[in-house]
């Protein structure tokens, strides 16, 4: 069975992004993957950690914490190894979002993004699909 998957970092605001998968994965019947990457981007929060684990069980979902110092090929190797068909991301933060260079790396996955209001973009065709 195929997974959705989503990335979140140590934000209390990415419970938007879990909800938001959750929804993706329920419309598309398949299991649902949070990977909550830490790097140097954002200062640890270990009560935002807990509450993104307490939010993923609620939602059903399996979550893993990964420790990085390069999160594009740690996103890569999520994507090709938990045999993940749709992604679920926030928006890209810059013009040099690791986001644009997975979205050309996997042509043949499904992305969507989450805006700040909770609506789901899928990326591919920029189609607003649900809000979550």
């Amino acid at each position: 069975m195929a997974n959705t998957v989503t990335f979140v970092t140590n934000q209390y605001q990415c419970d938007r992004i879990i909800c938001a998968a959750r929804t993706v994965a329920d419309m598309t019947s398949s299991q649902l993957v949070v990977i909550e990457i830490l790097d140097a981007e954002y200062e640890l929060n270990p009560q935002a950690v807990d509450y993104l684990f307490g939010l993923s069980r609620q939602n059903k979902a399996d979550m893993r914490i990964m420790f990085s110092d390069d999160k594009l090929r740690d996103m890569r190797n999520a994507i090709r190894e938990d045999e993940s068909r749709h992604i679920v991301t926030g928006m890209p933060n810059s013009n040099h979002s690791v986001l644009y260079d997975l979205w050309k790396e996997f042509p043949d996955k499904i992305f969507y993004t989450v805006d700040t209001t909770g609506e789901i973009i899928e990326v591919a065709s920029n189609s607003m699909i649900v809000k979550a």
